[in-house]
């Protein structure tokens, strides 16, 4: 008889937000979702075959958690080796087609995300002049392409960043401070002067949107940027991905406003298509920091949204362990252990930070999963029980009948006392066979356990007879309600 609880819950942005920010937010996506009902290409790494030399066949991103990593890394390598040519021709083909790789990532954004500092690993100063004399040079040599002015005003917006660094603003130089400013301020003159490229391209809003949460701009001002962007494109996720960034309590937002924009755009968009969207837009907020904003999202939309994306675009080894790890900070174990075993050792750096840190929890939902798998057939049956009037009438004896040991806990435990679901099987013959709750129990919650223990330790009967044997009732216990009625 086991009488031991179930185990349960175990970018940067510098704008004003005013009080009238979520107001904002809610009467301009009205205009945001006009005609975004348009679903993305089905199949799995769409697109036709690309006509330029180079190949992207080698990046699996089913299999190959770095895939994507890759890819970047060999764009990049394009560039230092001064392939202008090939990164014009990529980037055209991934802009027509809209193509994507296994699991929704667009090409296009992977193609800009290689080309938008030096790559791989923490460059120095050098191979940042470098990278901007390349962008440059590669503008110079074709002045009629549309990625390399977007990718030097991304360029700019990075480099910005590098001379700011990553630190609170209080530990950031005058200097850094300053050339923070005129770098942002040169990615705004380059979008400026190529504005035409909005019309082109969807990353031009992705680069005005980094420049946005650079110089600080106002919310309404930001908003309209976005409703520009969707307009554009609407289903490119990394708009709402940035926008929801913007709206973090870290930053400048509120507790909740990231989670609820979250959920109005994927309910304008609706359907699996918004699903899709919610994890999307949530997958660039989870981390292993365990952010706050996290909790306020919801698990099973979660679910359904990864779900529906992987039928619809395919497998992606990194969003399956960005899946795995919302598994995790949701206490959802049982998802977490399914992850994990598709998984296998394809963790991702960016995700688990260390091995340890992955297999730790890894490990975790191994032995946890059986307990969450048994804990919830014992709630469905619990609450099936207490759907029929047999199981209504039961349980309201079972509740005055508990007040004997209700009485001496509420003594005992002090402050350390909530609302709680306790879950009793109660035996043929009255006895308590079982008693667990499938939350953190407190002082309260132990007490109670404790008391039904040890009264079937005694061989007692402290309930009438159950409907039939091994009979799981469950029972809400608020203290304070209990103590009121005490006096």
């Amino acid at each position: 008889m086991s009488y031991r609880p179930c185990l349960t819950r175990m970018n940067r942005l510098f704008f004003k937000i005013t009080s009238a920010r979520v107001v904002a937010v809610v009467t301009l996506l009205a205009a945001f979702f006009h005609g975004a009902g348009a679903s993305a290409s089905d199949g799995k790494a769409q697109g036709a075959a690309s006509p330029c030399a180079f190949s992207d066949a080698q990046f699996d991103t089913t299999t190959d958690v770095r895939a994507l990593d890759e890819y970047r890394t060999a764009i990049a390598q394009l560039l230092k080796q001064e392939k202008f040519a090939d990164l014009d021709c990529l980037a055209d083909a991934a802009r027509a087609g809209k193509t994507r790789f296994s699991g929704g990532g667009w090409k296009l954004r992977n193609i800009y995300i290689g080309l938008d500092s030096p790559q791989p690993g923490h460059p120095t100063q050098e191979d940042w002049l470098r990278h901007m004399e390349l962008v440059q040079l590669w503008g110079k040599r074709n002045p009629s392409s549309v990625a390399a002015p977007i990718a030097l005003a991304e360029s700019y917006a990075s480099y910005a960043w590098d001379a700011r660094g990553d630190g609170f603003s209080n530990s950031v130089s005058e200097s850094g401070w300053k050339l923070f400013g005129e770098r942002m301020a040169k990615a705004k003159a380059i979008l400026d002067e190529n504005s035409a490229l909005a019309s082109k391209c969807p990353d031009w809003y992705i680069t005005m949107q980094k420049v946005a949460q650079g110089q600080s701009w106002e919310l309404p001002q930001a908003t309209a940027l976005l409703e520009q962007a969707i307009k554009f494109e609407p289903e490119y996720s990394y708009y709402y991905r940035i926008y929801a960034n913007y709206l973090l309590p870290k930053w400048s937002g509120e507790d909740g406003d990231a989670s609820r924009f979250a959920e109005e755009a994927a309910n304008r968009l609706g359907g699996q298509a918004g699903d899709i969207l919610y994890f999307q837009i949530a997958e660039a907020i989870a981390c292993g920091c365990q952010e706050p904003e996290f909790n306020h999202f919801s698990w099973p939309r979660l679910q359904s949204g990864f779900a529906a994306l992987e039928k619809k675009y395919g497998v992606s080894m990194f969003l399956l362990n960005s899946f795995a790890l919302m598994a995790v900070n949701s206490q959802d174990w049982v998802a977490a252990d399914a992850a994990f075993k598709r998984i296998g050792d394809n963790w991702s750096e960016e995700k688990w930070t260390t091995e340890a840190w992955f297999k730790q929890n890894r490990d975790t939902a191994t032995q946890a999963a059986p307990m969450q798998i048994q804990a919830r057939a014992t709630r469905k049956e619990a609450q099936d029980n207490m759907k029929t009037p047999e199981g209504q009438a039961f349980r309201k004896d079972v509740e005055q009948k508990l007040a004997v040991f209700e009485n001496s806990c509420l003594k005992e435990s002090g402050s350390d006392q909530h609302k709680v679901e306790l879950f009793l099987r109660i035996g043929k013959d009255g006895s308590a066979e079982n008693a667990q709750t499938q939350e953190r129990p407190d002082t309260f919650a132990v007490c109670m356990m404790r008391g039904l223990y040890l009264s079937f330790t005694r061989k007692e009967t402290p309930f009438a007879a159950a409907p039939q044997a091994a009979y799981w009732v469950v029972v809400e216990l608020d203290p304070a309600t209990l103590a009121a009625s005490a006096k």
